[in-house]
């Protein structure tokens, strides 16, 4: 990639998180204060190449996180109730629960949409950052994390191998060059 690609790249993933930001906070999420979900989901994919038929597997992923999440808190706060100490309480639900999540996705579900562990504890460090409140806009603003990461990818294709815009570019003949799939 030449540095004129990079650039350019960087100018799409700019434009595309600026106009996913104006519009995420025009919508009734923002009264949630959850955008920062956006950008856990965000890097969590688009690190592993934001490929287009994994995008399902990580928000699905993301979204199973959250409701892991949930069950964390669920156990540790009941834990706590029970008399436990807060730290031996968290201490201990996080490794069984840890291992049974792991577990599960690893053995029992390693081939279905359910398969992303990255994303999945992306969803369960949602769910702790708000002590397993807002679950619901947790997961919708973690979807669209995973969106604008696609978004973000999916910018390679106006660009040309040596970083030209390709809507810009013009043909051997003269004539606009076409954007490819």
């Amino acid at each position: 990639m030449t540095k004129r690609y990079l650039f350019n790249w960087c100018v799409w993933i700019g434009l595309a998180t600026g106009v996913y930001s104006a519009i995420y906070l025009l919508t009734p999420l923002k009264n949630y204060g959850v955008i920062y979900a956006t950008f856990i989901a965000l890097p969590i994919y688009f690190i592993s190449g934001a490929k287009r038929e994994e995008y399902f597997n990580f928000t699905i992923s993301n979204i199973t996180g959250v409701a892991w999440g949930w069950v964390y808190i669920y156990f540790i706060t009941l834990c706590i109730g029970l008399g436990w100490n807060g730290v031996v309480a968290n201490g201990v639900v996080c490794g069984v629960i840890t291992v049974i999540c792991c577990a599960f996705h690893f053995i029992v579900t390693p081939n279905t949409k359910f398969n992303k562990l990255p994303a999945m504890f992306g969803g369960i460090a949602s769910a702790f950052s708000t002590g397993g409140t807002l679950i619901i806009p947790l997961m919708i603003t973690l979807v669209l994390g995973s969106t604008l990461a696609l978004i973000c990818q999916e910018g390679t294709h106006l660009l040309t191998d040596d970083g030209h815009w390709k809507f810009l570019s013009k043909d051997e003949a003269g004539k606009p060059a076409s954007i490819e799939d």
